[in-house]
């Protein structure tokens, strides 16, 4: 209960002195316009907002990522053994080779996010996505965490709390050293490595900080895009540089769509010529069929009940959507303030619908026109929310907000945690929503 008391306290202080902290709001703004917290090229849209944690609610997250980690693996390792089992996937002839292809290290998700509705009064939690590919946002963690650290906001709770934040850069990169010493034989080189990701006019913020974090360590560094990249004697360059190392942001089903114009990266990667973390494989947990295929004890006769047990409490029930099949259209009609449509595979809440959202017409518009192939239907997560401040018109308010809790997994242990919070159903950088740095706080 520390950190719903954390909440209340900070509500109680702003409203009894509104004045500090709208002036120190202004500042924290200004600083963060001229930050390295950018999504797009733009400045982060972010809350005057600390997200409170305990070392408790840390030492939860660290465990139900640990259980879902498990099951995720049993998951990948069948899907490598069992051509029956990949079936249900459904994924093209070229992504089945690329999952297939060893990747040169032991671990399949060295590099995650795990996103959850978390309720700070019960403890209880729900998975809500699974990014495995292509896992972002630590800039916006970091810059917001350090500068909200010299700010009103957290410095009037330091005499009574150690506060401490998250660390996600240089962190990363051990990590992806460690699994390029794996890939290439306990070699002590240090990897020249490539930033690769779908690049339009300016690298963004947070590959630049990455960009840094390796040449901290030693690594030479460049940020690239993979239609750049050239494949030839048995090496892979972007223009003259050597790469020995790929950390990879550009999500797997880009790559399959423009499988032509990224032939050197693909060819690279089959051949086992270049170290990429993370491997394609992660695919497998990313693709939004995990959750339906988890729901279904026919095609995952490998899970424990305790396994079971844990994917009925904490994640959303969720089906293959038929838009034939009348019965799911039935339901999806009938339950429609319950049910969420969701492709299986984009990112960014692109496509998403909440049913409580639409009328009855507009629902079954979208059932018709939109959820016609590779949707799911997933049962609505009540979102839980607290009161968060706004800062606007030189007035401070607070009201409900929703948010979600990203918990990143670097190595397959947790590092950090991510929030994003918003007055609107569905959460994510495509609807109006606001990055909150998160703290953990522990009594003196």
């Amino acid at each position: 209960m520390l950190a719903m008391n954390l909440f209340n306290q900070y509500r109680a202080q702003v409203l009894a002195d509104p004045g500090r902290y709208i002036t120190s709001y202004k500042q924290v703004f200004d600083e963060v316009q001229r930050s390295a917290a950018q999504y797009k090229g733009k400045p982060v849209a972010f809350l005057y907002q600390p997200l409170f944690l305990s070392e408790a609610n840390i030492q939860q997250f660290d465990q139900l990522t640990q259980k879902l980690y498990g099951i995720l693996e049993k998951v990948i390792q069948h899907y490598l053994a069992d051509k029956g089992f990949r079936a249900y996937f459904g994924f093209s002839p070229l992504l089945e080779k690329l999952i297939l292809k060893d990747p040169g290290y032991k671990i399949d998700i060295p590099i995650a996010r795990f996103d959850i509705f978390y309720d700070f009064e019960s403890g209880s939690f729900q998975f809500c996505e699974l990014n495995t590919d292509g896992s972002s946002a630590m800039v916006e963690q970091q810059e917001l965490a350090k500068i909200f650290s010299n700010a009103l906001t957290i410095q009037e709770f330091k005499k009574d709390y150690k506060i401490y934040d998250f660390e996600l850069f240089d962190s990363l990169v051990e990590v992806i050293k460690s699994k390029y010493k794996e890939f290439s034989k306990g070699s002590s080189q240090k990897p020249q490595v490539a930033i690769v990701d779908w690049l339009e006019g300016k690298a963004p913020s947070e590959f630049v900080e990455f960009q840094k974090a390796f040449e901290r360590a030693g690594c030479q560094a460049v940020i690239a895009d993979p239609r750049g990249l050239a494949y030839r004697d048995g090496k892979l360059y972007y223009q003259d540089f050597r790469i020995d190392c790929i950390y990879r942001r550009a999500v797997t089903w880009e790559i399959i769509e423009k499988a032509d114009s990224v032939k050197g990266f693909i060819d690279a990667y089959l051949n086992g010529d270049v170290c990429v973390v993370g491997p394609l494989r992660s695919q497998i947990a990313h693709n939004k069929i995990i959750f339906a295929l988890l729901h279904d004890a026919a095609k995952t006769p490998f899970l424990t009940q305790e396994e079971r047990n844990f994917v009925k409490n904490h994640i959303p029930f969720t089906t293959i959507f038929d838009s034939n099949n009348p019965d799911l259209v039935e339901d999806a009609i009938a339950n429609k303030d319950q049910r969420i449509l969701k492709p299986m595979d984009r990112y960014a809440s692109k496509g998403v619908r909440a049913g409580r959202d639409h009328s009855a017409e507009e629902w079954l518009k979208i059932i018709q026109e939109e959820a016609k192939e590779e949707y799911l239907l997933q049962e609505f997560c009540r979102v839980p929310k607290v009161p968060m401040a706004f800062f606007k018109d030189g007035e401070a308010k607070f009201r409900e907000c929703g948010f979600t809790i990203g918990l990143f997994m670097y190595g397959g242990s947790m590092q950090g945690v991510y929030t994003r919070a918003g007055v609107e159903t569905i959460i994510g950088s495509l609807t109006e929503s606001y990055s909150v740095p998160s703290f953990v706080f522990v009594e003196k």
